[in-house]
Parts: C-alpha cells; structure tokens; sequence
C-alpha cells in the first residue's frame, strides 16, 4: 500500500503487510512484508523502529523520502496498526515544523 502522506510536503507511506511469526515468513500472505524487507534493504535502512504496533523506518526511494511500516499484527487485522503508527509520526512531524 503506498499513501502520499498530506501535509507532509510528498512524503509516502508504504505499508507492507503480512503475517508475524516464522511459520508464515515465506507464504504468500508475507508478499508485503518480503517486498518491504526488500525496499529496505535496497534504501540501506532496517526496519526495527517500533511505533503503533509496527516496525518502521524513514528511508529515501528514488529521490523521494519515504515513511516504511510492516505492522506487526497479522494482516486481517493491520488495520488497527498503520493508523496508529501513521498518527504518531504525523503529530511528531507537526511538532517539528
């Protein structure tokens, strides 16, 4: 999921989603999370920041800077994730400018 984050002068958001734990690492369910893993690892950045329920990361993507989320709730459920975290960081951004 990729969001352009209002506000926020273009900033995006990409939220890969998946399933927690081992036994779901390489099935289908996960193609959100290994395609961030994947983005992260291209951006030189890990994901290991904890925020509403997901880990998360600030990198930049082909020139562009971007916010990226892996909640960690499975995924019928990130909804009640991303939204918290999103809030968080978007407060956090206001702050600052």
């Amino acid at each position: 999921m990729l969001v352009e984050v209002k506000g926020t002068r273009g900033v995006k958001l990409i939220v890969g989603l998946g399933n927690p734990g081992i036994e779901y690492q390489f099935t289908p369910h996960n193609a959100g999370f290994l395609a961030l893993d994947r983005i992260a690892e291209h951006c030189n950045v890990t994901l290991a920041n904890r925020r509403g329920r997901a880990l998360t990361a600030k990198a930049t993507l082909a020139g562009h800077e971007v916010l990226l989320a892996k909640p960690e709730t499975y995924m019928n459920l990130s909804g009640l994730s991303w939204p918290l975290w999103f809030a968080s960081w978007r407060s956090r951004s206001r702050r600052r400018t």
